[in-house]
């Protein structure tokens, strides 16, 4: 329902700024833009392109050829629909054209200046994918947490079996939910952030907003200005929940500086303790609002697939139960 009025919204307000537009043009600006559907025919085929892009677009492809323009609102979109030509795109000139078009949702706390798959090639973006590469993906770093893995597996197994023998339902999505969160925490922080149901329904909670919040059709995304108004306060949903993963992030990394002030601390060798390290050999390359929002990157993605998948979570489950049998009794395949 709440889909249906928003497409119903960026229908309206696509025929009346085309009109408006139509009326004060004065001057017609000359593109040199591929071929492409009409105006017209895009809001013909608003619904269905929202329901199944991907069929759409192959269909507006055998009829306007492997590169497309398409008019969404105000944005000019570049469909490409071919291996040769994405090979081009994606191979040749990937440098020139790997920016991409940043969702006014992902803006909240200039997000898109320090988030990986939003923002331009530059020297920060080097150095973060540097870092990434070197200090917390790096083969060493994955094979490290194989124990902590394993131990997480081994808690979800102790939990499920605590439900049977007390004949309790179990919530799949959830024990998954909880259990991948207490991974990636314990790979970051060294600690578990979720030790209770109540824990669980909290993160689950913000997690399940902001997904709602950035995955809502946007009419400030094809129709720039009206940013200033944000007429579905989407901006303002989205940054109150990452206000809120933030914060969580300010207080475990205000913790983890106050230790390493102790003479004698010792560290954790964690992704936090890398990410500080490299803070304090150069403070332009990592701080604490740089450490934030790259976790922020690792975090969402990672909670968006668990959360928003109950199937996956099932799938997930099944595989994980069967690699700890295997495990656990010394069995190989």
């Amino acid at each position: 329902m709440y889909l249906a009025i928003t497409m119903l919204l960026l229908l309206s307000t696509y025929i009346a700024i085309n009109f408006i537009s139509l009326i004060s043009r004065t001057k017609k600006q000359n593109y040199n833009l591929p071929p492409g559907p009409s105006p017209l025919t895009l809001m013909l085929n608003v619904f269905e392109l929202g329901k199944k892009p991907q069929q759409s677009l192959a269909k507006f492809s055998k009829i306007h050829g492997p590169i497309m323009h398409l008019k969404l609102g105000q944005i000019t979109t570049i469909v490409i629909s071919s291996a040769e030509v994405a090979q081009e795109v994606l191979q040749t000139h990937d440098i020139l054209l790997s920016n991409r078009t940043v969702p006014q949702a992902v803006t909240v706390f200039n997000h898109d200046h320090f988030s990986l798959p939003f923002m331009p090639v530059c020297d920060l973006w080097r150095d973060l994918r540097k870092i990434c590469k070197n200090h917390l993906f790096s083969s060493k770093t994955l094979d490290a947490s194989h124990e902590l893995r394993c131990k997480k597996l081994q808690e979800l197994l102790c939990d499920i079996d605590r439900s049977s023998l007390i004949g309790e339902a179990v919530d799949v999505g959830k024990a998954v939910f909880k259990t991948s969160l207490n991974f990636l925490s314990n790979t970051f922080f060294s600690m578990d952030f979720v030790n209770s149901a109540g824990e669980t329904d909290e993160y689950k909670g913000i997690i399940e907003n902001l997904v709602r919040a950035i995955g809502t059709p946007n009419l400030v995304d094809f129709f720039p200005f009206l940013k200033m108004v944000d007429p579905q306060g989407i901006r303002g949903v989205s940054a109150s929940y990452v206000e809120k993963l933030f914060h969580i992030l300010d207080t475990y990394i205000s913790k983890r500086l106050k230790l390493r002030e102790e003479k004698d601390y010792v560290t954790n060798n964690d992704m936090l303790d890398n990410l500080l390290n490299i803070s304090q050999e150069n403070g332009q390359k990592m701080d604490n609002t740089k450490i934030k929002h790259l976790f922020l990157v690792i975090f969402y993605p990672s909670l968006f697939i668990i959360f928003n998948y109950s199937l996956l979570c099932l799938y997930v489950f099944f595989i994980a139960f069967i690699n700890l049998t295997i495990f656990l009794n010394g069995l190989s395949i």
